[in-house]
């Protein structure tokens, strides 16, 4: 007991010394612990959310009657649209009204006979848009069990009196079970969801947290060599290391708890991807959050042994001897991005295949050359600014980084890369989200097409308060016994007087059949590639297995007003407009971006945990106290010729991601250049020259050996 006390106070000491890189070590490797506890418990928090949200869309979903099992409702599922976004609206009819198994989950009482009842978030909608309110009149609101979110849309429909089902309606046992699900299912599955979060979340954590432990390595190496050297056993110093970590890493962790507990149940979405979820469900369980606590916690104790055991190994390594005159720098460290910029340029003179490949092939050489190459660019930066300088602290700064400028610019080779590739991948994410633009509307009419439960329809009824609109059957040609090789023909129920009405020009020949632009016109209205065959209106019937068209005038309010009809109608209809048919960016596209945010701040994170440990033991300080030059002359030159060598790295990163974005987006016009995302790298990186500064500054104040003995 007494050792075990012994070792926690001196390891107290250790975590809580005067001295300025302990003081740092406790700093950053606390803000270490407190961001990568926030990062966790967020992803514990999306993962608690998805995970009871797959959980209600398993609830809800239809368990067909099969094998003689009593029914206990009809379901008929369809769909409705609001803007560019399909909801789905299910048609119900129970067998009997008092038995709950008929009644989805959320339904605590059926509506009237052809009533609705509605989600919240439609509920919300409709309130604020009176177009949609009046396709839901009267509906009730479901409760938050039967939604996957408080802003998803879903309706229910009571089947009215003398209402009719389409030919897909089936019986159903209930809800709960497998079986069709009401609305699409996640598209993140399990094996997906666990790969990214290894690659966007674990990976940038474990870097984090071992850039947090290895803050002030030397100083605490030093300190354990001495240890040793007394005699101390190698299992007492393990326990002394991870005690003197988590000193310092536990009230990071319960201070990243302290940040995130409070502010996720107010959270209505998920930060940066802003997809909604249920209320309160960002904030995971208790045993989660212990457990992820514990976890870190085990990571950090984990991490700070191996660092010392890795040190250990070179503690009787043999620092070299300084030489007189300048390090060699081999001219064949700028090769790689030189081919990297030839290749960009070939890239150029080419087309198709060829071209992306070249591009491609230049933008990995540039990527990977820049790194090798910054000494060299870093001296000619430094012997220009001790050339030029006015003053004896330019001459210092130019000199030293000149003199060495691979110490200065190794801890940036990781920064260079990134302004080089985050440039080029934004603009490849660009190409990936670019969607083709909808063909042109037709400048008088427009049209929608019905599928359902055809047979029952109401024209009349359907198309009152839409003067000038048409409802026009459609029905595939019949190829024949022998059938037919050529393009599909499609049979449309409409008469060349009303066709020329609707186009406001003549859309038929002489003999009776359609010209070229009105054929052209009419399938770019229907939505078809299909051949079209005008028949007399009365040669077809609407079936359910058909289509059904409806054809007015354009204007505002006819989509709105035809939908508001079908959903009024007791036949179940679906509508299909233009707006359907609009290619949509999928909801991964929106988690992949949310993924590689939480990336690239755990990466800026790491990149300036590095640059502050590496500026603040930066060497040559000792020396030139030597010879005289106080605590803030020494600082001056230190953080001058930081901010020189940075300047050559950052300078160099920007123009060659620069020089590779414009490589790239020449292969596509589709490919916009990346502006917003290097102005905003530009920004990154000042922000990390600040925490070089800061770690210069950090580490220059006054020394323990300078009056004061170490604690």
């Amino acid at each position: 007991m007494k050792a075990h006390r012994t070792t926690l106070r001196l390891a107290a000491r250790l975590a809580w010394g005067p001295h300025p890189r302990q003081r740092l070590r406790a700093l950053l490797l606390g803000a270490a612990a407190a961001a990568c506890a926030v990062t966790v418990l967020f992803a514990a928090g999306v993962l608690h959310a998805l995970s009871g949200e797959a959980d209600r869309l398993r609830q809800r979903s239809v368990v067909p009657a099969r094998g003689g099992e009593e029914p206990v409702v009809r379901v008929d599922l369809r769909a409705d649209t609001w803007g560019l976004e399909q909801y789905p609206v299910v048609w119900l009819d129970p067998v009997d009204e008092g038995d709950p198994a008929a009644m989805p989950p959320g339904m605590s009482a059926w509506p009237e006979r052809g009533g609705w009842a509605v989600s919240p978030g439609l509920a919300a909608l409709a309130r604020a848009h009176p177009g949609l309110a009046a396709r839901f009149p009267g509906a009730e609101v479901l409760g938050a069990a039967g939604v996957l979110h408080p802003g998803e849309l879903l309706a229910y429909r009571h089947m009215p009196e003398g209402g009719a089902m389409g030919a897909a309606a089936f019986d159903a046992a209930g809800f709960g079970g497998p079986g069709p699900s009401i609305g699409e299912r996640t598209e993140v599955d399990g094996p997906a969801l666990a790969l990214a979060l290894t690659g966007f979340v674990g990976l940038p954590v474990v870097l984090l947290a071992a850039a947090g432990t290895a803050v002030s390595a030397p100083l605490r190496a030093r300190r354990l060599a001495l240890l040793r050297a007394l005699g101390t056993p190698a299992r007492r110093l393990r326990a002394l290391v991870a005690a003197e970590a988590a000193l310092v890493f536990l009230p990071g962790l319960a201070l990243g708890v302290l940040l995130w507990e409070p502010v996720a149940p107010l959270l209505g979405e998920v930060p940066v991807v802003g997809r909604p979820v249920a209320d309160g469900a960002l904030g995971p369980p208790p045993w989660a959050t212990a457990a992820v606590v514990a976890g870190l916690a085990c990571l950090f104790a984990a991490l700070a042994v191996l660092m010392e055991r890795r040190g250990r190994g070179s503690r009787h390594r043999v620092a070299p001897r300084p030489r007189a005159g300048r390090p060699r720098l081999p001219v064949l460290r700028t090769a790689p991005a030189a081919a990297g910029l030839v290749l960009l340029a070939l890239a150029q003179l080419r087309d198709g295949q060829a071209a992306s490949t070249t591009t491609l092939a230049g933008v990995v050489l540039l990527a990977v050359g820049v790194p090798p190459a910054l000494p060299a660019v870093a001296r000619t930066v430094g012997g220009r600014m001790a050339d030029r300088a006015s003053g004896p602290r330019g001459v210092l700064a130019g000199r030293r980084l000149q003199y060495d400028p691979r110490s200065a610019v190794r801890p940036l080779y990781g920064v260079a890369a990134l302004l080089v590739l985050a440039p080029v991948v934004a603009a490849w994410m660009g190409a990936v989200r670019h969607l083709d633009a909808p063909p042109p509307r037709d400048p008088t009419a427009e049209a929608v097409v019905l599928r359902g439960a055809l047979d029952r329809v109401d024209t009349g009824v359907l198309l009152r308060g839409l003067p000038g609109a048409v409802a026009v059957p459609l029905a595939p040609q019949d190829s024949g016994p022998s059938g037919s090789s050529g393009p599909p023909v499609l049979r449309v129920g409409l008469g060349c007087a009303d066709a020329a009405r609707l186009l406001g020009t003549a859309a038929c020949g002489a003999s009776g059949s359609l010209t070229a632009e009105g054929s052209r016109r009419l399938a770019v209205l229907l939505g078809t590639p299909a051949q079209l065959h005008l028949v007399p209106p009365g040669t077809l019937r609407p079936t359910p297995e058909g289509e059904l068209a409806v054809i007015a005038p354009r204007e505002p309010r006819f989509e709105n007003a035809i939908r508001a009809a079908a959903l009024a109608h007791p036949a179940a209809l679906n509508v299909v407009s233009a707006a359907d048919l609009v290619l949509q960016e999928s909801e991964l596209v929106s988690w992949i971006l949310g993924g590689v945010a939480v990336l690239g701040s755990l990466t800026f994170l790491v990149l300036a945990l590095g640059t502050i440990d590496r500026t603040a033991g930066h060497g040559g300080d000792r020396l030139l106290g030597a010879l005289g030059l106080t605590r803030g002359r020494v600082r001056a030159i230190g953080t001058e010729e930081f901010l020189l060598g940075y300047a050559a790295v950052v300078g160099t990163g920007l123009a060659c991601g620069a020089v590779a974005s414009a490589a790239w987006s020449a292969m596509d016009p589709a490919i916009g250049y990346p502006t917003g995302v290097l102005a905003g790298a530009a920004v990154l990186a000042a922000l990390l020259a600040g925490a070089g500064v800061l770690g210069i500054r950090l580490a220059s104040g006054r020394r323990p050996e300078e009056g004061r003995a170490p604690g």
